[in-house]
Formats: C-alpha cells, sequence, structure tokens
C-alpha cells in the first residue's frame, strides 16, 4: 500500500496481540548482509518479529545474499527443528520468529 496507511504498525499491532515482540528496522542503502545477518540471527534465537521497513532501499547486491539468509530460516522452519546453522554458526530456533517486509 502507499506510504503512511499503517502496513508497519499492523504488523507491530498483530505481534503485540499474540504476545511477541516485533523489532522494527528501518533499512537504507548503507545497510549491508552482515548487520541485517545479525539482526535475523536475533529473531531466530528469541522468536521474535522483525519488520524490515523501507525495504526497498537495500542495495541489490545485499538483497541477494539476504535473500539466500531468509531461505535458510524457511528451510528450518519447514523441517521444525529446534537449532540450525546460520552464517556459520549453529544457533538456536524458535518457530515463532517472523520476517515481514515492508516499503
Amino acid at each position: 500500500g502507499p506510504a503512511g496507511t499503517g502496513k508497519t504498525e499492523s504488523i507491530k499491532d498483530l505481534a503485540k496481540a499474540m504476545g511477541l515482540l516485533c523489532v522494527v528496522t528501518n533499512c537504507g542503502e548503507g545497510m549491508d548482509y552482515q548487520s541485517i545477518g545479525k539482526n535475523l540471527n536475533g529473531l531466530c534465537q528469541t522468536g521474535a518479529w522483525g519488520c524490515f521497513d523501507e525495504f526497498n532501499r537495500i542495495e541489490a547486491s545485499v538483497l541477494s545474499v539476504v535473500s539466500t539468509q531468509v531461505k535458510s530460516i524457511q528451510q528450518a522452519l519447514s523441517l521444525h527443528v529446534k537449532q540450525f546453522f546460520f552464517e556459520h554458526n549453529e544457533i538456536q530456533l524458535l518457530s515463532t520468529v517472523g520476517i515481514f517486509v515492508t516499503m
């Protein structure tokens, strides 16, 4: 939807209604895959939701790596595992984790 219509707020409100933490990250051209990876790592281990706002501002080369990171999380969730390897480290995976993108 258009800017200012409440996309991010809707995600935050839904997380709150479910008793989950929602961490909003404002994305920009300066973001790299390492910083997003650290954010995703934390979300997986805490089971929190992450809302990546203004995701369209991230450079295409970074998006390529981030898509691989998200795919590995999705695969681990589909296998219902409690731990998996993410960015060369074995980490805990809580099934309540959620990853959302707004633009």
